[in-house]
């Protein structure tokens, strides 16, 4: 397997390829961030580093490197991404099938909460990322779910009274995916 930055970036573009595929949808820019980091999250080697940012957990080479892949052709971007199938065949990926049933059975139960419960996918998303990202970067503190929630609040207070008609169930997902211990 092809090693480092260099080598993980040769196999970004059909990681995502396959991910779309079990997506079968990406609707924007914030959506493409969330799902990346989540793909790091559940296993896949991902070349980008994750830092805050005023929409949670956002990397600028990722991006960038978006941009590279809509002018390469991979991806059609009309507000929402779209995947050029036949492109896509050219690109290899090396998600371990372990790491692509895990992310794949994680996207099918945010994509059935979100339609079950009327969420917006994005904006849902967006939170549950959130939230995990500053529970993973708060040190180890008893009540981590309200100090979580009271800092979620804090880093988006235009959000937080949207975010809280389904934190409870972002945080329920995350712990039932593994992902809060």
């Amino acid at each position: 397997m092809k090693r480092g930055r260099n080598g993980l970036l040769s196999y970004f573009a059909g990681n995502l390829s396959e991910v779309f595929k079990i997506r079968k949808r990406i609707l924007g820019k914030v959506d493409l961030q969330k799902t990346v980091y989540f793909m790091t999250r559940l296993g896949a080697q991902i070349p980008f580093d994750f830092r805050w940012n005023i929409l949670g957990p956002h990397s600028y080479d990722l991006a960038h490197h978006s941009d590279h892949l809509v002018v390469e052709g991979l991806f059609k971007y009309t507000g929402k991404y779209l995947l050029n199938e036949e492109m896509a065949k050219s690109h290899d990926t090396n998600l371990e099938p372990e790491t692509r049933e895990r992310i794949e059975s994680f996207f099918l139960k945010l994509e059935e909460i979100c339609s079950t419960k009327g969420y917006d996918p994005v904006f849902f998303i967006e939170c549950t990322a959130s939230l995990d990202f500053i529970q993973l970067n708060l040190p180890k503190k008893e009540n981590r779910k309200k100090v979580t929630f009271n800092l979620l609040d804090a880093l988006k207070p235009e959000k937080t009274a949207l975010f809280r008609t389904f934190r409870e169930d972002a945080w329920t997902f995350l712990s039932n995916e593994g992902l809060i211990q």
